[in-house]
Formats: C-alpha cells, sequence, structure tokens
C-alpha cells in the first residue's frame, strides 16, 4: 500500500479513463484453458477463448494480517469472529539479502496452510525508521532485467514448486505509484522496464514451478503522479502473461489533514473501468479497508459488499487488509463494523 505521505494524492480519485490503443500485446482473454497459444516466453498461456459470465463463480475472501503466516487455529478463531470462511491468506515478503536460506522456515510453515495463498513478492529491503522505501536504486528494474537476482529468483520458486495448493503470486505491485523502487516513475524505471522486468521474472519461476503458480498483476487504484506516462495500462504486459488482475484501494476518512471521506465505489470505480476495458482476466481486490474516522466504517463495510455484487460484476475475490496500521483498518476495530461486515458477508459470498 501507499505510505501515508504519498496517499494524500489519491483521495480526489483517479480522473478520466485512458484507453489503451496499445497493440505491442495481443488481447487473448483469460479463462477456460487452451493448449497450443505459446506467450513470448515460449511458455503454453493457458487462457480462456470466452470470458467468465457474471454468474460463473464462487465469491472468494481473504485477509492479511502482520502476524504471518497464520496457523490454523489462528484462522479458525478469525473465522468464528467473522462469521465467514477465510479462503486465501495474504502475506508479503521481501526479498531482502535475497539469501533463500532466510526464506525457509516461512516457506515450510506457509506450505501446510490449507487455504490458497495470495503471496505478494516484494523486490527491496523492508525500510527501516525515517528511511524512504523508493530510494534503493540496488532494485531498480534494470538490474532485475540484467538477472542480477536471477539464482534468488529460481531458488524461491523451486520452494513454491512443492506447494500443494495455489498460489496466486503479485510480483511487482503497485507499480503505478511512487514509494516502492520498482515502480515505474522512481530509479530510472519505466512502464517498458516494468513489462520486461515481469516478463523476465515469470519466464524464471514458471521454469521451476509452471503448475502451481496463478501471476497476479496489481496497480494501485490511482496512479500517482497522474500523468500521461504513468497511465496504468502502460504498465500492463499482456493476457497470455498474467492470470488475475487485483486492485488495491483505501478509505482514508479524515484520518489525515489531505484526506476525506470514500465510498468503495469513489475509490475502485475509475480503475475498474480500466481493467474491464484492458482484459478478460478475473479481478480481484488485492488490499482494501476503510477507517472509522470521518463517517461510519459499518455503513461503509455494507455499502461495499453490495455495490460489489450490483455494480462491480468482475470482482471475483476480496482480501481485506485486516490491521492496525497507519489506521485502525481492522474489519473488527468497532462492534459496528464487525456487525456490519457478520451480516453482509453471508449474501455476498452466495454470489455464484
Amino acid at each position: 500500500m501507499p505510505s501515508a505521505h504519498s496517499a494524500h494524492s489519491f483521495v480526489s480519485g483517479c480522473g478520466s479513463i485512458w484507453h489503451c490503443n496499445d497493440q505491442r500485446r495481443s488481447m487473448v482473454p483469460c479463462g477456460e484453458y487452451l493448449l497450443g497459444l505459446l506467450d513470448r516466453s515460449g511458455f503454453v498461456a493457458f487462457c480462456r477463448a470466452e470470458p467468465l459470465s457474471e454468474k460463473s463463480y464462487t465469491m472468494k475472501f481473504g485477509i492479511y494480517r502482520l502476524h504471518e503466516p497464520l496457523k490454523e487455529t489462528e484462522l479458525a478463531c478469525i473465522e468464528e469472529t467473522y462469521g465467514t470462511a477465510i479462503d486465501i491468506v495474504s502475506v508479503f515478503r521481501a526479498w531482502n539479502r535475497c539469501d533463500i536460506e532466510d526464506d525457509l522456515s516461512w516457506l515450510d510453515h506457509l506450505r501446510s496452510a490449507a487455504r490458497d495463498i495470495l503471496m505478494t513478492w516484494e523486490p527491496w529491503m523492508l525500510p527501516a525508521g525515517a528511511e524512504r522505501p523508493y530510494d534503493q536504486p540496488d532494485f531498480a528494474l534494470k538490474n532485475i532485467i540484467a538477472g542480477r537476482y536471477d539464482n534468488y529468483i529460481r531458488s524461491f520458486a523451486r520452494e513454491l514448486s512443492s506447494f500443494p495448493r495455489t498460489i496466486f503470486l503479485r510480483v511487482l505491485h503497485e507499480m503505478n505509484g511512487n514509494w516502492y523502487p520498482w515502480c515505474g516513475t522512481v530509479n530510472g524505471n519505466s512502464p517498458g522496464d516494468f513489462i520486461s522486468a515481469w516478463d523476465h521474472i515469470r519466464n524464471l519461476v514458471n521454469r521451476e514451478a509452471p503448475f502451481r503458480i496463478k501471476w497476479v498483476w496489481s496497480p494501485y487504484a490511482n496512479s500517482y503522479p497522474l500523468t500521461p506516462y504513468n497511465r496504468m495500462q502502460d504498465y500492463f504486459p499482456g493476457d497470455e502473461v498474467v492470470d488475475w488482475l487485483a486492485i488495491d484501494g483505501y478509505n482514508w476518512g479524515c484520518d489525515r489533514e489531505w484526506s476525506q471521506w470514500q465510498s468503495f465505489e469513489d475509490i475502485f470505480s475509475d480503475a475498474y473501468k480500466t481493467l474491464t476495458a484492458l482484459s478478460h482476466c478475473p479481478i480481484m481486490i488485492g488490499e482494501m479497508a476503510s477507517t472509522g474516522t470521518g463517517g461510519s466504517k459499518g455503513a461503509w463495510i455494507t455499502e461495499a459488499l453490495h455495490v460489489i455484487e450490483t455494480k462491480f460484476p468482475r470482482i471475483q475475490a476480496v482480501i481485506w487488509f485486516d490491521v492496525h496500521k497507519e489506521c485502525d483498518w481492522r474489519i473488527a476495530s468497532s462492534f459496528e463494523s464487525l456487525e456490519a461486515f457478520r451480516s453482509g458477508i453471508t449474501s455476498f459470498k452466495r454470489m455464484t
């Protein structure tokens, strides 16, 4: 998610929708698997001939918690409290020193989870103190493309190959912001570099773990800076190398002097229109949450669950950022918000 100092740039919405006229990449609709379609890396592209119908899926719900990986006992407690099954567990993993030995115990714990995993894999060192998160030129996209991290990528992918369940792999997420070292407007990066880095990472991973991974392309709901050279769709690598689309966004409410209360529709509508025009791949909300400062969080949750069903039919999974961090994003931050969620989630997940 964006840092608090940059998030003020998003409260007014995404602005006008830019329609992609870029013909560099074929628009192969994702879905029913067809063999014999090769992507530009030479791998078989598993894509549908037709998009999913709006009522052919079961809505999935997932959460992210700071304490990860979550144990099954912890998940069971959350499920009882929230009144719903947790279908997807969201986790984040930084590359840090790019030493696979640092990852092994974490991966072993994760491998035993009885849930699908949304893994956000971040090429950076976790920043400390007042360090600016994006100020890590060692992780500029050109260095990834040049192969500096290939050994680490291969080693990590080999560990993923033994996972018993689906891994939704979200790499280089929120690339249309300016708060990570891989973002397209920092460290000399560009949208073209992003696409090349995406292809490079994907090719290496797929050679080691070709059948476990669903590739998730995940911009932020609003591009920042909002300029013609930082358009969300210019980062799209193509349907043939993407399995899922994701959008991240938050209602910061009045928690900051620069922020204002926004509905789910205010936050996500423009990005959703852009993505649905860009690709036929299924869509998830990769990160979402609301503060309770400046409005009724319970009412926000109730409305969000309703409008996803009525106005966002391509969304098939929602991941709640269930953390007290920049704001108290937790579903259970108050009795009102928890009850609103418990009341709305049952009908929400019946969407089929």
